[in-house]
């Protein structure tokens, strides 16, 4: 028998009973049988990647908690390498948007950083206590709560992040667009020398892409990511990724903010469900005087008629995001009704849209800054100053990142000690 395999074995099943569950239960969760599981924890059955984070994901904890802790016995396991095992496919483009070429710029950032000596002074990324879930919901909820206080660690305030892949450079988290194989939208990495790094898949729409960045980085913060996460469409998701997709909803649009940004468009945001009258309570003057009451009528009050797919509209392009995520967050305040909300939803997945919708699509010149390029190329610059890398290595780092050779003697000159203003 494997000894490793009998050692991940017993942390599993050590996992499970400390959590109260039967081999029965968590058999469905991996789509196997209980005998299965049986194996697995009896070492005579590894256990895949993919069941691997399904089960991490189930129990609320990282990938790395169930492993075997690393012993100068073991080989440690190279996480990218068994990514690309685990999908070739992202390994047969080798053109200037592949996935592998993204993979490359983000080692050369790393290089870049640790001759720099930026590595040795960043600030690391707090990783939230990921809450033992079982229900959607429960998930959900923590990455809405989670969202707010992320926010406000990083004092955004209540208004819409402008950058979204240039603020997750600020935290240490690389983002990039690249040609991924048909059925992934993204990839995160969480590898030392990739640094954490979300690439998305170049065909979805700007606003597409925003969200996932949020999405990678809520993976990061929970520490449920392990060595490298595939997102997938059209696969049901597991409760890692429903916490995940909560989180970047919340965080590219705030709840109060939203209120506030709706009643500059005239509409009230006390919602569709709220009563028709308000009581208005009152404590009196302090001393023996019981408090009052006074109902307040608004059946007749301004601004109760319903959202219209313009206000939706206006709202997701002030927050930078689909339409369909602003009508989501609009019904979770009770802004829109079930109803009006399938409506909306109906309207937007017809193939004739609302010319607004044009209209209002986020200018990529103002909303993408493509910060793993502009960063490696400023590092680059940087490192030549300085002496850490010479001529040659500059070149091959700016075409890596995209620019062109009558721009590098500007990108120097910017750069340098005693730059000409």
């Amino acid at each position: 028998m494997d000894e490793n395999a009998h050692e991940i074995g017993r942390v599993l099943q050590k996992a499970r009973k400390s959590r109260g569950f039967t081999q029965a239960d968590i058999a469905p969760q991996l789509g196997v049988s209980r005998s299965t599981i049986a194996q697995i924890e009896t070492g005579r059955r590894l256990l895949k990647a993919d069941d691997l984070r399904r089960l991490a994901a189930f129990y609320g904890c990282s990938p790395s908690e169930l492993l075997v802790p690393a012993t100068p016995g073991h080989q440690k396991v190279d996480g990218v390498a068994e990514m690309f095992r685990t999908h070739p496919d992202l390994a047969e483009d080798q053109g200037p948007n592949s996935f592998a070429r993204v993979c490359a710029m983000a080692r050369a950032l790393t290089e870049l950083e640790v001759k720099l000596e930026i590595a040795a002074i960043a600030h690391p990324l707090p990783e939230y206590r990921t809450e033992h879930a079982t229900t959607p919901w429960q998930a959900a909820r923590h990455g809405y709560r989670v969202a707010e206080d992320e926010r406000r660690r990083l004092a955004l305030g209540e208004g819409p992040i402008r950058f979204v892949d240039e603020l997750l450079m600020t935290l240490g988290v690389r983002c990039a667009k690249a040609s991924l194989p048909k059925g992934i939208i993204s990839m995160s990495i969480a590898q030392q020398d990739h640094g954490l790094l979300v690439v998305v898949d170049k065909g979805l729409s700007l606003e597409h892409r925003r969200f996932r960045y949020a999405h990678g980085l809520a993976h990061f913060l929970f520490g449920t990511e392990g060595p490298w996460r595939a997102c997938s469409s059209g696969v049901a998701p597991d409760l890692a990724e429903v916490r995940a997709d909560a989180f970047a909803s919340s965080f590219l649009i705030p709840q109060h903010g939203l209120r506030r940004y709706v009643e500059t468009l005239g509409k009230e945001t006390l919602g569709r469900g709220a009563p028709t009258v308000l009581s208005v309570f009152s404590e009196g003057d302090g001393r023996n005087k019981i408090g009052e009451s006074r109902r307040v009528d608004g059946r007749q009050r301004k601004g109760r008629d319903p959202l219209t797919m313009s206000d939706v509209l206006h709202a997701a392009h002030y927050y930078g995001t689909s339409p369909s995520v602003a009508a989501h967050r609009l019904r979770n305040l009770r802004v829109l009704t079930d109803r009006e909300l399938d409506q909306l939803e109906a309207i937007l997945q017809r193939e004739i849209r609302s010319p607004i919708t044009k209209e209002l699509a986020l200018p990529p010149a103002l909303h993408e800054m493509d910060s793993l390029c502009s960063r490696l190329a400023a590092l680059a610059a940087s490192a030549l100053h300085r002496g850490t890398i010479d001529v040659s290595r500059f070149n091959d780092l700016a075409n890596f990142a995209g620019v062109c050779v009558t721009d590098r003697e500007r990108l120097l000159a910017i750069t340098s000690a005693h730059p000409k203003l």
